[in-house]
């Protein structure tokens, strides 16, 4: 099947300045409405209800920078997990190392050999947990590591983080995927201002070609400078 194709802008100003923008045109509109009509029937109503709901439908959805701060901070707390796991895990190795000196197996049982390329690892740091957790649960390990200090809760700490840490990279994912999500929404909720507002400013061109004040009014930018007549208005607006 067919990738569908991605969604882009149709505009280079930022969406306030738009949406601000178009509240102008469209008032602008609805004062030379009649004017319009003699040449584009098709401007008449429900066009100026329907571009000001989409005006108002734009406006309601958040801007971006709502959907990073919702990002950083489930990845702020993925770190915070993140930093909690390793503590906990070389907590651990201090104490295999003082229950089982000199005993390379016994470290390399709980995962140190792992643990470098595991430690920054959202995926890889679980898994060491819980095995670290598997491995200091048999009673071979867990009593020589408690009768050294380190308590059961410390034991069973290092499931409970490994399973935070896994929920709290499913949050980030989904986080990102709601940033994505949300900003393809606000580009098509935006664009389809833009193009209400594109339109009344093409049509404009032709209904004020010999009224340069009311020609002025309906330039999409102050640096347009195109002609009257210059550009027609789009296929299938006129009658």
């Amino acid at each position: 099947m067919k990738h569908p194709e991605e969604v882009v802008r149709l505009f280079n100003k930022s969406d306030e300045e738009m949406l601000q923008q178009s509240d102008v045109k469209l008032a602008s509109f609805i004062k030379n409405k009649p004017a319009f009509l003699t040449r584009f029937p098709k401007l008449d109503d429900p066009f100026a209800a329907v571009w000001a709901n989409n005006i108002t439908t734009a406006r309601k959805i958040l801007p971006d920078y709502a959907s990073v701060t919702t990002q950083i901070g489930e990845s702020d707390l993925l770190e915070i997990l993140m930093n909690e796991g390793r503590n906990l895990f070389q907590m651990l190795m201090l104490y295999t190392q003082l229950a089982f000196p000199n005993h390379a197996i016994a470290l390399r049982t709980m995962g140190q050999s792992q643990y470098e390329s595991s430690s920054k690892n959202h995926l890889k740091l679980p898994n060491l947990l819980l095995k670290a957790h598997k491995e200091a649960s048999k009673p071979e390990y867990k009593v020589a590591l408690m009768d050294k200090g380190m308590t059961e809760s410390d034991i069973d700490m290092l499931k409970t983080l490994a399973d935070k840490i896994i929920n709290q990279d499913l949050a980030l994912q989904n986080a990102k995927k709601d940033r994505s999500h949300d900003a393809n929404e606000r580009i098509i909720a935006m664009n389809t201002v833009w193009e209400n507002m594109a339109t009344v400013c093409q049509c404009a061109k032709l209904v004020f070609q010999n009224d340069a004040t009311r020609y002025d009014l309906f330039l999409l930018s102050d640096g347009e400078t195109q002609k009257p007549g210059e550009n027609p208005p789009p296929p299938g607006t006129a009658n």
